[in-house]
């Protein structure tokens, strides 16, 4: 009889937990919002825009990576490649942990104000941000960066640099001109 009452236990504690997960991952989506996934389809370009522009990439850092969905495709795409994935947001970052375990990826997850990140050592910088906080990013990346670096930005672009190649992914579905337009900037 205590069998059964371990198992029903076991059972419960695993169900409380995923429900528990579950409510704080809607929890973060409602209170948040500001979660911009980024699409399949713009992560098979992105992956072909890193092998076109820096082939010989050894660091890639996704900045506000939200649940971590892309840095681990880019992870799982390549392999050799070492992934950084930051986000400011605890919840977020717990779950792309969680992700990272399942997935078996070895992707590297963190929790840090995307502006506080040194990007001294970087090959590739991908984002895909709100338009207010591009001016500040392309400061940062003008100014720690070394040169040859790549930066490609999702649907917002940089104000100032002038973009190697534009890449439009997902041609006239919405009517924002460059929903999921890939800007990639190589510095001089």
């Amino acid at each position: 009889m205590t069998l059964i009452y371990i198992l029903f236990f076991l059972v419960f504690a695993v169900f409380a937990t995923v429900v528990l997960l579950f409510l704080l991952f809607v929890a973060d989506v409602m209170i948040y919002r500001h979660d911009l996934p980024t699409s399949r389809r713009a992560t098979r370009a992105l992956v072909a825009a890193v092998k076109k522009y820096k082939s010989e990439a050894r660091n890639f850092y996704d900045l506000g990576c939200a649940h971590g969905a892309l840095a681990l495709r880019v992870k799982k795409a390549m392999p050799k490649l070492n992934v950084y994935a930051i986000d400011k947001n605890s919840v977020r970052i717990f779950f792309a942990k969680l992700r990272n375990k399942f997935l078996w990826r070895g992707a590297h997850f963190k929790r840090k104000d995307i502006f506080e990140e040194d990007l001294s050592e970087t090959d590739v910088v991908y984002t895909y941000l709100w338009y207010d906080l591009m001016p500040i990013l392309e400061k940062k990346c003008q100014k720690e960066l070394k040169r040859r670096a790549v930066v490609i930005t999702n649907t917002s672009h940089f104000q100032d640099w002038q973009p190697a190649e534009k890449i439009v992914t997902c041609p006239q579905v919405f009517k924002t001109p460059d929903f999921e337009t890939l800007f990639v900037y190589v510095k001089g």
